[in-house]
């Protein structure tokens, strides 16, 4: 049972989101005025753009996952693509740990609209919507790569290339290979939209990843750099041909779960933590070290974690990197108080009762916190306290502390056997304020600059279509960005208690017959 929108003037709206993974608003304005990139120029001067800021930590996952669900971290019980479990040293993948999660794309086959779905990167298996679906890099198996199952083999016959998730693969490639590669990419996947297009839908999510790769790698060369923007302004160019030709209200919007900017110093986490005697490790020569590693990842425990990854590229390489960067010096457990695993700037402390070998009483947990805090102050590194970021049912799981990406540390590492806190990296890394957002379409006001926040997509998705906005979002309505009609349309409010009864009041109807 889907429910039917009353509201006539919402029947015939399109929207179609385009996610561009990494993509900085600064050099997207500095380049189309520049002339550089044609179809962004035209799409900012007819449209509403600005800075879309991103989650804390600033990484892909929980990212995509809060702008699709306009819900922080903590409702979702995502911090990042792996995490540790509650009440123990184990790290997961993170939808093992909680229930999935009620993105845009649920909302609208609720209420009947027609929806596909493109390479999300917090889809990690396709499932049933009111439409099609093709999971994200981080795809959990290749036989859960679409809904429906046939998709798959219609998607491979259009010559549709996943993205290369494999770290090893991507090393490998020189950078001319990169470069062309991730190039070739975006244009297979790209048909594969324009023939989604042809399809019956409502409302589209696509995802892009170009961007984010080849920023990593090759942040300080500009010229590469802009020639895959162009690539992006080429495809996008056509796509606005194509959506223009069907003659149909459409509105498109442009967003990134993140920006960019140049990965300056790398903050080694869990030195600074052995520095300050919060954390105690034991240290091993070289072929201990070997053996220490191979004893870990021999373990049973460990072994049982891994095998459900094996299968996944990408997520297999950071779990193994989680046991390979804190697990390079093994920690003393009943003597440490705090740590690090992963490399996104994730405290936990080692909470007595809480943690197998916890040694952090509950009346030293605030001042333990408050000591931490205060500690990576004095370094200009900023943290908070997780309820200061987040709010919501999967509190608990989130880490202790959370240490924010800026100017000051551009990227964290768990790694110990440095002997110093910063080290200077080359590349890029993500950036929390400088992401990206545009609106175009005939709804939406023209060479209007906003600021926008990541939660605020879906509410404002579900706003265009006169759908109530559950009340449990933690954004807003950009109504900013529309003309009078939208702008003026009021917001509905709801949810899932809402919806029940609709369905109810429906399943009567058909019961009587008025149905």
């Amino acid at each position: 049972m889907v429910i039917r929108l009353s509201n006539t003037q919402s029947k015939n709206r399109k929207v179609l989101v385009v996610g561009l993974d990494g993509a900085n608003i600064d050099l997207i304005k500095l380049w189309a005025r520049e002339g550089k990139l044609p179809t962004f120029e035209r799409l900012m001067r007819e449209g509403s753009y600005g800075n879309l800021e991103s989650v804390t930590p600033t990484i892909t996952i929980p990212a995509w996952n809060c702008l699709s669900t306009g819900k922080n971290p903590a409702k979702l019980g995502c911090f990042s693509f792996v995490q540790k479990a509650y009440g123990s040293y184990e790290f997961r993948v993170y939808a093992s740990l909680v229930k999935r999660e009620r993105c845009v794309w649920d909302i609208m086959s609720d209420y009947g609209k027609q929806n596909f779905v493109f390479n999300a990167p917090n889809v990690l298996s396709a499932y049933k919507i009111n439409g099609y679906m093709v999971a994200g890099c981080i795809c959990t198996a290749e036989e859960r790569l679409t809904y429906p199952r046939s998709l798959r083999a219609e998607l491979y016959k259009q010559g549709y290339e996943k993205d290369i998730s494999d770290f090893n693969t991507l090393m490998a490639l020189n950078d001319t290979e990169h470069s062309k590669k991730h190039k070739e990419i975006t244009e297979k996947q790209c048909k594969v939209l324009f023939q989604f297009l042809e399809k019956n839908w409502d409302f589209g999510f696509f995802v892009l990843t170009e961007l984010d790769r080849v920023q990593h790698r090759f942040w300080d060369q500009k010229e590469i750099l802009l020639s895959h923007y162009q690539n992006i302004d080429r495809n996008i160019g056509e796509l606005v041909d194509r959506l223009e030709r069907k003659k149909s209200e459409i509105t498109l919007i442009f967003v990134s779960d993140h920006g960019f900017g140049k990965n300056r110093n790398l903050f080694l986490i869990n030195e600074w933590l052995i520095s300050k005697g919060f954390m105690e490790v034991r240290r091993t020569p070289a072929l201990e070290l070997l053996k220490t590693m191979l004893r870990i990842l021999k373990k049973p425990q460990i072994t049982k974690m891994l095998k459900p990854l094996t299968r996944i590229a990408l997520l297999n390489q950071l779990y193994i990197s989680l046991y390979f960067n804190t697990g390079r010096t093994p920690i003393i457990w009943d003597k440490t108080k705090a740590f690090s695993y992963g490399t996104w700037g994730t405290i936990y402390l080692n909470v007595s009762g809480r943690e197998p070998q916890g040694m952090v009483n509950e009346e030293d947990y605030e001042r333990l916190r408050t000591e931490i805090i205060e500690g990576l102050g004095e370094l200009s590194v900023k943290a908070y306290r997780r309820e200061e970021l987040y709010q919501g049912e999967y509190l608990d799981l989130a880490p202790d502390i959370i240490v924010q990406t800026d100017d000051e540390v551009s990227s964290i590492s768990a790694r110990v056997g440095e002997q110093r806190v910063f080290k200077e990296e080359v590349g890029g890394a993500h950036d929390r304020l400088n992401g990206t957002f545009i609106a175009w379409g005939p709804t939406v006001k023209e060479n209007n600059e906003i600021n926008a926040n990541l939660y605020d997509i879906t509410p404002t998705i579900l706003h265009i279509f006169g759908i109530p906005i559950p009340t449990d979002m933690d954004g807003c309505v950009l109504k900013e960005i529309f003309t009078d009609e939208l702008a003026m349309q009021a917001i509905k409010y709801g949810g899932m208690e809402e919806n029940k009864r609709v369905i109810k009041r429906l399943k009567e109807l058909k019961k009587s017959r008025l149905l």
